[in-house]
Protein backbone atom coordinates (compact mmCIF):
# COMPACT_ATOMS: atom_id res chain seq x y z
CA UNK A 1 0.00 0.00 0.00
CA UNK A 2 2.86 2.35 0.84
CA UNK A 3 4.37 1.84 -2.63
CA UNK A 4 1.06 2.77 -4.26
CA UNK A 5 0.78 5.94 -2.18
CA UNK A 6 4.37 6.91 -3.02
CA UNK A 7 3.73 6.23 -6.73
CA UNK A 8 0.63 8.39 -6.69
CA UNK A 9 2.02 11.27 -4.67
CA UNK A 10 5.67 11.47 -5.73
CA UNK A 11 5.85 10.07 -9.24
CA UNK A 12 5.39 12.22 -12.34
CA UNK A 13 4.21 9.12 -14.25
CA UNK A 14 1.09 8.93 -12.08
CA UNK A 15 0.24 12.53 -12.99
CA UNK A 16 0.76 11.80 -16.68
CA UNK A 17 -1.37 8.66 -16.44
CA UNK A 18 -4.06 10.69 -14.69
CA UNK A 19 -4.00 13.29 -17.47
CA UNK A 20 -4.15 10.53 -20.07
CA UNK A 21 -7.26 9.06 -18.43
CA UNK A 22 -8.75 12.52 -18.03
CA UNK A 23 -8.36 13.00 -21.79
CA UNK A 24 -9.30 9.52 -23.02
CA UNK A 25 -12.49 8.70 -21.16
CA UNK A 26 -14.33 12.04 -21.40
CA UNK A 27 -12.96 12.57 -24.92
CA UNK A 28 -14.36 9.23 -26.08
CA UNK A 29 -17.76 9.73 -24.46
CA UNK A 30 -17.98 13.29 -25.72
CA UNK A 31 -17.46 12.05 -29.28
CA UNK A 32 -19.63 8.95 -29.02
CA UNK A 33 -22.58 10.38 -27.08
CA UNK A 34 -22.64 14.00 -28.18
CA UNK A 35 -20.47 15.08 -31.05
CA UNK A 36 -20.54 12.49 -33.80
CA UNK A 37 -24.29 12.62 -34.37
CA UNK A 38 -24.14 16.42 -34.51
CA UNK A 39 -21.20 16.87 -36.88
CA UNK A 40 -22.55 14.27 -39.31
CA UNK A 41 -26.02 15.83 -39.40
CA UNK A 42 -25.92 19.44 -40.66
CA UNK A 43 -29.71 19.64 -40.29
CA UNK A 44 -29.14 19.89 -36.51
CA UNK A 45 -26.85 22.92 -36.77
CA UNK A 46 -29.68 25.45 -36.97
CA UNK A 47 -31.17 24.26 -33.66
CA UNK A 48 -27.76 23.95 -31.99
CA UNK A 49 -26.85 27.48 -33.00
CA UNK A 50 -30.12 28.79 -31.64
CA UNK A 51 -29.05 27.70 -28.15
CA UNK A 52 -26.53 30.54 -28.32
CA UNK A 53 -28.12 33.15 -30.57
CA UNK A 54 -31.50 33.18 -28.77
CA UNK A 55 -29.95 35.35 -26.05
CA UNK A 56 -29.31 38.12 -28.60
CA UNK A 57 -32.87 38.48 -29.83
CA UNK A 58 -33.14 38.49 -33.62
CA UNK A 59 -29.68 40.03 -34.03
CA UNK A 60 -27.73 36.80 -34.70
CA UNK A 61 -30.43 34.43 -35.98
CA UNK A 62 -28.82 34.42 -39.43
CA UNK A 63 -25.72 32.83 -37.84
CA UNK A 64 -27.51 29.84 -36.27
CA UNK A 65 -25.98 27.31 -38.69
CA UNK A 66 -22.49 28.74 -38.10
CA UNK A 67 -22.76 28.61 -34.30
CA UNK A 68 -24.37 25.17 -34.56
CA UNK A 69 -21.44 23.99 -36.65
CA UNK A 70 -19.03 25.39 -34.04
CA UNK A 71 -20.84 23.45 -31.31
CA UNK A 72 -20.81 20.26 -33.39
CA UNK A 73 -17.13 20.85 -34.25
CA UNK A 74 -16.13 21.28 -30.62
CA UNK A 75 -18.11 18.22 -29.51
CA UNK A 76 -16.65 16.01 -32.24
CA UNK A 77 -13.42 17.19 -33.87
CA UNK A 78 -12.12 18.92 -30.74
CA UNK A 79 -13.07 15.86 -28.70
CA UNK A 80 -11.03 13.69 -31.09
CA UNK A 81 -8.09 16.09 -30.74
CA UNK A 82 -8.40 16.02 -26.94
CA UNK A 83 -8.57 12.22 -27.03
CA UNK A 84 -5.36 12.10 -29.10
CA UNK A 85 -3.66 14.87 -27.16
CA UNK A 86 -3.21 17.12 -30.20
CA UNK A 87 -3.84 20.88 -29.90
CA UNK A 88 -5.19 19.90 -26.51
CA UNK A 89 -5.40 23.24 -24.76
CA UNK A 90 -7.12 25.09 -27.62
CA UNK A 91 -9.48 22.16 -28.26
CA UNK A 92 -10.31 22.02 -24.56
CA UNK A 93 -11.06 25.74 -24.57
CA UNK A 94 -13.54 25.35 -27.45
CA UNK A 95 -15.16 22.35 -25.75
CA UNK A 96 -15.50 24.09 -22.39
CA UNK A 97 -16.94 27.20 -24.05
CA UNK A 98 -19.52 25.01 -25.77
CA UNK A 99 -20.36 23.32 -22.48
CA UNK A 100 -20.73 26.70 -20.78
CA UNK A 101 -23.32 27.69 -23.38
CA UNK A 102 -24.98 24.26 -23.08
CA UNK A 103 -25.19 24.56 -19.28
CA UNK A 104 -26.70 28.03 -19.52
CA UNK A 105 -29.16 26.77 -22.13
CA UNK A 106 -30.18 23.87 -19.87
CA UNK A 107 -30.64 26.22 -16.91
CA UNK A 108 -32.99 28.42 -18.92
CA UNK A 109 -34.87 25.56 -20.62
CA UNK A 110 -34.67 21.95 -19.37
CA UNK A 111 -33.28 22.71 -15.92
CA UNK A 112 -30.65 19.94 -15.93
CA UNK A 113 -27.17 21.35 -16.61
CA UNK A 114 -25.28 18.67 -14.65
CA UNK A 115 -23.63 16.87 -17.59
CA UNK A 116 -22.66 20.14 -19.24
CA UNK A 117 -21.03 21.38 -16.02
CA UNK A 118 -19.18 18.07 -15.58
CA UNK A 119 -17.75 18.25 -19.08
CA UNK A 120 -17.01 21.94 -18.57
CA UNK A 121 -14.98 21.22 -15.44
CA UNK A 122 -13.09 18.34 -17.06
CA UNK A 123 -12.15 20.38 -20.13
CA UNK A 124 -11.25 23.36 -17.95
CA UNK A 125 -8.85 21.15 -15.96
CA UNK A 126 -7.33 19.75 -19.16
CA UNK A 127 -6.90 23.26 -20.55
CA UNK A 128 -5.09 24.37 -17.37
CA UNK A 129 -2.98 21.25 -16.87
CA UNK A 130 -2.17 20.45 -20.49
CA UNK A 131 -2.21 17.04 -22.15
CA UNK A 132 0.61 15.40 -20.19
CA UNK A 133 3.51 13.31 -21.38
CA UNK A 134 1.42 10.70 -23.18
CA UNK A 135 0.16 12.96 -25.94
CA UNK A 136 0.93 13.98 -29.49
CA UNK A 137 1.39 17.55 -28.24
CA UNK A 138 4.26 16.31 -26.09
CA UNK A 139 5.93 14.64 -29.08
CA UNK A 140 5.69 17.62 -31.42
CA UNK A 141 5.57 20.68 -29.20
CA UNK A 142 7.56 19.97 -26.06
CA UNK A 143 10.79 21.88 -25.67
CA UNK A 144 14.10 20.33 -24.64
CA UNK A 145 13.79 21.97 -21.21
CA UNK A 146 10.55 20.10 -20.35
Amino acid sequence: MKKIIIFITENQKSKDLGLLLLRLLPGYYFIANHGWSKITNPAKWEKLGNAFTKYFGELLVFANPFFGFLAAFSESICAILIFMGLFTRSSSFLALATMFIAAFNHITTTGSPEKAWLYFSIFFAIMLLGPGKYSIDNIFFSSAED
